[in-house]
């Protein structure tokens, strides 16, 4: 059947780290969307990125500069850019959700041809435009396309068919390459304690002193591969108090009089109320998430808190590679 001439052809696809171009030092290539666009012609290309403060180039500068390439070399007759404000690049449930949202709202008849480029963005957004792809959706006429974009260094380019149907070994496989992306995409966790300082990647978390101890005693588990710790009861060890004097004492020398009362409990061995310890635990993390402003990072980081009535455990989920202890 020949095509017919009037349908408009609309790329899709995430923004990747590759498509940073010459935004790279020492770049040799043009990214997985400028060279799908010299593969074949479209209309239209829609970016769909997500901003990520972890890394240079942003990704709001990547799209500046996809938008300001595409232009000049005149690959699209138009440009669309889409912010998707996703928290977590590697959970699938939530980029599906907002993927479907938005082109749900696209026009879907027989003049339009959606292509998704799945080369571009995480492993969790190519099992996204997968599972898109499989569900159906889109026109009768035309289903979504997908493609992979071979790149140029493994020979002559060209726009390679993901063909749908047989895509379940790939997501499975996918699926597999997120679990490991969580973990690259972790930062560490700085523990100054000649500052009296926490910093998880590039935020600095404004801890007071008494939280700062606090955050430190639970790291220490996790380093020195302890995990959780029960509490029970209306009020902790005085072992606990002891090891939060000794920090306090290290990285706060001379605010010796906020250590007076705690010195006068351990000194007549009077425990301290579980409330206070669960008080000062919540404005800890709270702190944290505040800070991170995002889901995933403050699930690992913050101080977690599991079990029922009368007994509960707590401790940090980050792996012990994620922590670092320094005292500068």
């Amino acid at each position: 059947m020949k095509e017919n001439t009037d349908i408009a052809k609309i790329l899709l696809s995430f923004v990747g780290s590759n498509d940073a171009g010459r935004l790279l030092e020492n770049s040799k290539g043009e990214g997985a969307i400028v060279t799908a666009l010299k593969n074949e012609t479209f209309d239209e290309v829609i970016l769909l990125w997500n901003e990520n403060n972890y890394s240079k180039p942003t990704y709001s500068d990547i799209v500046k500069y996809l938008k300001r390439e595409i232009k000049q070399l005149g690959l699209a007759r138009k440009i669309v850019e889409h912010k998707m404000d996703i928290t977590d690049v590697t959970n699938h449930n939530q980029i599906y959700t907002s993927l479907k949202s938005y082109v749900d709202k696209f026009p879907k008849n027989d003049n339009i041809k959606y292509t998704a480029s799945i080369t571009s963005g995480t492993p969790a957004m190519q099992v996204c435009w997968i599972l898109l792809g499989e569900s159906g959706e889109f026109s009768e006429e035309y289903p979504l396309r997908l493609i992979q974009v071979k790149d140029p260094k493994f020979g002559k380019s060209k726009n390679l068919e993901v063909e749908l149907g047989t895509a379940l070994p790939k997501i499975i496989s996918l699926k597999e390459e997120v679990e490991n992306l969580k973990k690259d995409l972790v930062p560490t966790a700085t523990i100054n304690i000649g500052r009296g300082e926490l910093s998880i990647g590039e935020n600095v978390i404004k801890l007071s002193p008494i939280e700062f101890c606090y955050y430190r005693y639970f790291a220490e588990r996790v380093i020195s591969g302890k995990g959780d710790e029960r509490f029970s009861g209306f009020v902790v060890s005085l072992d606990f108090m002891e090891k939060i004097y000794k920090y306090h004492e290290e990285s706060f020398e001379f605010l010796d009089t906020n250590r007076i009362e705690l010195k006068n409990m351990i000194k007549k061995k009077e425990e301290l109320g579980i409330q206070t310890f669960r008080g000062n635990i919540s404005k800890a993390n709270k702190k944290i998430r505040e800070t991170l402003n995002n889901d995933t990072l403050s699930d690992y980081f913050t101080i977690s808190i599991d079990g029922g009535r009368g007994a509960k455990f707590y401790g940090i989920k980050a792996d012990k590679e994620k922590f670092s202890l320094v005292n500068k």
